[in-house]
């Protein structure tokens, strides 16, 4: 329950909206003309992109309009989900147009994963005028938009298919709950379910069903924080670390609390630099599993299996950080496809792992149940043998019967009266210690006597002492 309201809280905190702040731009050709004349500067890994910075310190990117594309209606997107805060100006009619974003020529809203530009490309260039720290991410895709809207729906069908796998791999992992109530199925359930958000957000998802309203500029600080979270968690659970993790566990949760600390505090200050260092300590903070699933590599397999499917995915991430956050054109074989897939294998390979693993436990317990009914079997047959072997009385109704009785079992086990005393006292359910206090001996000598009385009474502990002493009912003393 609390970490519902915590998962909403963080949720309620990304959705804060932002824009950009830009100087508003005249469109008539007198105004507009310095825009096209700025000195322009190749974008570091972008072919084709060169900004430039206007006298109002406004930053602007321009880019080229494909020959075989001009005169067409152009899409142009950028498909890096976290950079939506630009403009787009061309040429139209002769002066510098700005092109109202998710609309179609006709003025029509139109829905789309990430920003829409749809325009007919008259000149050579076309311009954005974007936040300062985006213009390195930017990742620019212009089509004929027919050819656009052909290609958009197979990636929306290729999307559907992981967000199928993820889907049923989380209701699996739930129904498994119910079935084991195992919490590596909980862990890795809610694990999944952030990754899951994570690709909602990358892909472009909820600026597609919020209708471009949700921008969730904090969302990848706070999901990617608790994303590294719960796979440590998920490790402690999958590897059975209970031992282990009890000295740690106040670390982990100050270090939780630190990269918690740190995704609020980028919310608050907006600060690039704290949110690069939140993105290396969600790194950071997953090298724990890998020690943990290192320290257990020889003899648990599973360590193994887990060390080899985060690595991958770990890895992976790391370059689609690159991708998206450093250079799309560097990284460019590390984008969003490549890490669905990672994960998608991932994904299918960890859940066959946790359905293996309990299946093993729970035969392990199994075995264990099946050995602990055996021994209670051999109890009972140890118990009737005694039952079988009880000493015949009368009932003593006098201190002289007792005494006789005393007697009578003294004589047919063959006890000294030593041993008899030890006896009498380990039926009143007293230690070793206590019966040496009681008869005034050594410690050692009761040992000695009890040991003797193992022999001759033909049993194995004081379980089947109280056994024989139980099968004697009238026995009073």
């Amino acid at each position: 329950m609390l970490l519902r309201y915590v998962l909403l809280f963080l949720f309620a905190l990304a959705l804060k909206p932002q824009s950009i702040v830009a100087s508003p731009l005249q469109t008539d050709s007198a105004q507009t003309t310095w825009v096209e004349h700025l000195e322009y500067m190749p974008l570091a890994g972008e072919p084709g992109l060169a900004k430039a910075e206007d006298m109002q310190g406004n930053t602007w990117v321009r880019g080229t309009i494909p020959s075989g594309l001009v005169g067409k209606d152009i899409v142009l997107q950028n498909t890096i989900a976290h950079v939506q805060d630009y403009r787009l100006f061309v040429q139209q009619e002769g002066s510098l147009t700005e092109i109202a974003k998710d609309q179609d020529k006709g003025g029509q809203p139109i829905r789309g994963r990430f920003p829409q530009y749809v325009f007919a490309g008259e000149g050579k260039y076309f311009y954005l005028q974007c936040a300062d720290y985006s213009q390195e991410m930017l990742h620019v895709q212009l089509q004929e938009q027919h050819s656009f809207t052909r290609e958009e729906g197979s990636r929306m069908f290729r999307i559907g298919i992981y967000y199928g796998l993820a889907l049923m791999s989380m209701v699996f992992n739930y129904v498994f709950y119910l079935v084991f109530k195992d919490k590596r199925f909980t862990t890795y359930g809610l694990l999944l379910l952030s990754v899951f958000l994570t690709f909602m957000y990358e892909d472009g998802m909820f600026y597609y069903f919020s209708g471009g309203s949700w921008e969730l500029k904090y969302f990848t600080a706070w999901n990617c924080s608790i994303t590294a979270i719960l796979a440590l968690c998920f490790t402690y659970f999958f590897l059975g670390l209970d031992s282990v993790m009890k000295r740690y566990i106040r670390g982990y949760y100050f270090a939780s609390a630190l990269l918690l600390s740190g995704a609020l505090l980028y919310t608050l200050t907006d600060s690039q630099i704290i949110f690069h260092s939140v993105l290396l300590g969600c790194f950071l903070f997953v090298f724990p599993c890998f020690y943990l699933a290192l320290r257990r590599f020889k003899k648990d397999v599973y360590a193994r299996f887990l060390l080899f499917a985060f690595s991958a995915v770990v890895l992976t991430g790391v370059f689609y950080v690159g991708y998206a956050y450093i250079s799309p054109q560097t990284y460019t074989w590390f984008d969003i496809n490549t890490f669905r897939l990672v994960s998608s294998i991932e994904i299918i390979s960890i859940s066959f792992a946790i359905i293996f693993k309990v299946r093993a436990l729970q035969e392990e317990n199994e075995r264990y149940r099946s050995e602990l009914q055996e021994f209670l079997t051999q109890f009972k047959q140890q118990e009737a043998e005694l039952q079988e072997r009880r000493i015949p009385f009368v009932e003593p109704e006098t201190q002289a019967n007792k005494k006789a009785w005393l007697q009578d079992l003294e004589n047919t086990y063959g006890l000294t009266e030593r041993e008899m005393e030890v006896l009498l006292c380990i039926w009143e359910g007293m230690t070793n210690k206590e019966i040496a206090n009681k008869l005034f001996i050594s410690l050692s000598t009761v040992k000695y006597h009890v040991g003797n009385l193992y022999v001759k009474l033909d049993v194995k502990n004081r379980n089947q002492v109280q056994v024989l002493k139980n099968t004697l009912p009238h026995l009073a003393y």
